[in-house]
């Protein structure tokens, strides 16, 4: 990984998160091997005895049928053991990029530029005694799979929070300057241009927006006037959130008038 992220002139590495792939439980086919072995040769040396005693080698077909059927499970478990094994993956992040490895293939990595976007959610779940937060990450390279990041990866949750603010850093004076030349900003879910924040095939100007927030993992819309919010959007379903959020508080000052505050990062 290191190799690979002073090739591609990525930096020092900001964050790093792997996964802990789980071990098979080799007793679930070493267990049925060592019952259906010594029940097939029975069955084998029944119908062996029967035959050679009476003609007759049926006699130790129940035998055999059940220890067949138990080497055959073995044999199943066996199958998934070898197929099925987790690969442990790392996923690092770097000043200028991103590098994926899976064990036994070669590193994914991709500069800042080559990301078109990512999404991130947070979900609490609640049973009603205990309560457990979820994270999830999508990076989507402009070529290539999608790298997911789950609770599967050991320190997801800081992880997901630097890469944010790191991708933020980049592309946040991208698209406010695609902005400021007129040209319309997407962001999955949702999209933005000088004339207003925009929702399928609607839009709404920059002077309506009464504010924009976000609220137990979904993104709110509100426009002047209105009780209940103009679009609502789950936040996984908006790329580059933190860049949404810093762009349409922006436009909103303009709009009303205000002059950006010197440390508004937009």
């Amino acid at each position: 990984m290191r190799r690979v992220a002073r090739e591609f002139e990525l930096g020092s590495r900001q964050g790093l998160v792997w996964t802990e792939p789980k071990r098979f439980p080799w007793i679930v086919v070493l267990l049925p091997a060592l019952v259906g072995l010594p029940v097939l040769w029975l069955g084998i040396s029944a119908a062996v005895e029967g035959q050679r005693s009476h003609g007759a080698w049926y006699y130790g077909l129940p035998l055999l049928i059940l220890g067949t059927a138990i080497v055959v499970a073995a044999g199943y478990f066996l199958f998934l053991a070898l197929t099925r094994g987790q690969a442990q993956v790392w996923v690092g992040h770097y000043q200028h990029g991103i590098v994926r490895e899976v064990a036994g293939h070669v590193p994914e990595a991709y500069s800042w530029d080559e990301i078109d976007g990512i999404r991130r959610s947070s979900t609490k779940v609640t049973n009603g005694i205990t309560s457990v937060t979820t994270h999830e990450l999508w990076v989507r390279p402009r070529e290539g799979a999608e790298i997911t990041v789950t609770d599967a990866y050991k320190g997801v949750a800081r992880f997901i929070d630097e890469l944010d603010k790191t991708f933020t850093r980049v592309r946040l004076p991208q698209d406010r300057d695609r902005l400021k030349a007129g040209e319309r900003v997407d962001f999955l879910g949702a999209h933005l241009d000088p004339a207003g924040v925009g929702y399928l095939d609607h839009r709404l100007g920059w002077r309506e927006v009464d504010r924009v927030t976000v609220k137990q993992g979904w993104l709110e819309i509100h426009r002047h006037g209105d009780g209940k919010p103009w679009a609502r959007l789950p936040v996984e379903m908006v790329e580059n959130l933190s860049v949404f959020l810093a762009l349409t508080a922006r436009m909103r000052q303009e709009a009303a008038g205000k002059r950006p505050q010197p440390d508004d990062p937009a």
